[in-house]
């Protein structure tokens, strides 16, 4: 073997042989062990999902039965928004619900104060202290398409995978959306505040 080709060899074998027995520097993994993946930051939604959030596009409020996914059983709160988002949507009514009845539903479903004041200003297009149907139906429709990976759909579709019925999959499912649509019919229909 040549003089270089040995010294070369040395020296990768050193390399190695420092590599190799190295100790993890404190707050560091150790090298037997990957470190766990970062959940993902970015919430979608499921095909049948971003179907409800065209049809939002397209002026149409659905509303779901709640289902709990372990059992299947549909929740009685379910069949009332159904009757909820079927009268509010028969009626093509634009009743609108106040901004304190608007985050007491976000209230609901997990949201923080950063998260109720965020949404609350991003429905609240016309900037009346109000949400109507079709303002609600406007933000909801931008989870879906380009505007999806904004701040405001993404702080909507956080509040739909990790609130109240969501599973926090980093997917927001029909039933997690239907749920959310069907939550504002209901409020809608309660509270009769006129737009």
């Amino acid at each position: 073997m040549s003089p270089i080709v040995s010294g070369l060899a040395s020296v990768a074998s050193m390399l190695f042989n420092a590599a190799s027995s190295a100790k993890p520097v404190s707050g560091q993994a150790k090298p037997d062990r990957a470190p766990a993946p970062e959940p993902s930051s970015i919430v979608t939604l499921s095909q049948d999902a971003s179907a409800l959030a065209r049809l939002a596009d397209q002026g149409v409020l659905t509303a779901s039965t709640a289902t709990d996914a372990r059992s299947g059983a549909v929740t009685g709160r379910g069949a009332a928004g159904v009757a909820a988002g079927a009268a509010l949507q028969a009626s093509g009514a634009n009743r609108a619900v106040s901004k304190e009845d608007f985050q007491a539903l976000l209230t609901r479903f997990g949201a923080t104060d950063a998260q109720k004041e965020q949404l609350t200003a991003g429905f609240d297009s016309d900037k009346d202290g109000s949400i109507t149907r079709d303002e609600f139906l406007k933000g909801v429709a931008q989870t879906v398409g380009p505007q999806s990976g904004g701040e405001f759909a993404q702080s909507l579709l956080q509040l739909m995978d990790r609130g109240a019925g969501g599973n926090a999959d980093g997917s927001v499912g029909a039933g997690e959306f239907g749920a959310f649509s069907t939550a504002f019919a209901t409020v809608s229909q309660r509270f009769r505040t006129a737009a």
